[in-house]
């Protein structure tokens, strides 16, 4: 395999990954204009979801856009997703 097709498959891997952390941002997005997050997590926990669900969509935006590299050494680590 050559590196061009390597390096299709590695963004074809990203752009998952994004579309992922994207959809898990709109649950996260119904759940609180619905209310029924109250129904799984209280307050706090319900606030540090959501903003690690908006972090990670954001890193792997980043890492779709080519600025992942930069990113990285910025946090410290590449973005992960659970």
């Amino acid at each position: 395999m050559d590196s061009r097709q390597q390096l299709r498959g590695i963004e074809d891997v990203a752009r998952r990954w994004h579309a992922l952390a994207e959809r898990r941002r709109a649950h996260f997005d119904e759940l609180q204009s619905s209310g029924r997050w109250r129904k799984y997590y209280g307050e706090y926990n319900f606030a540090r979801e959501m903003q690690e669900t908006a972090r990670l969509a954001e890193a792997w935006q980043q890492v779709v856009l080519g600025r992942g590299g930069a990113l990285a050494k910025a946090n410290g680590s590449a973005p992960t997703a659970r």
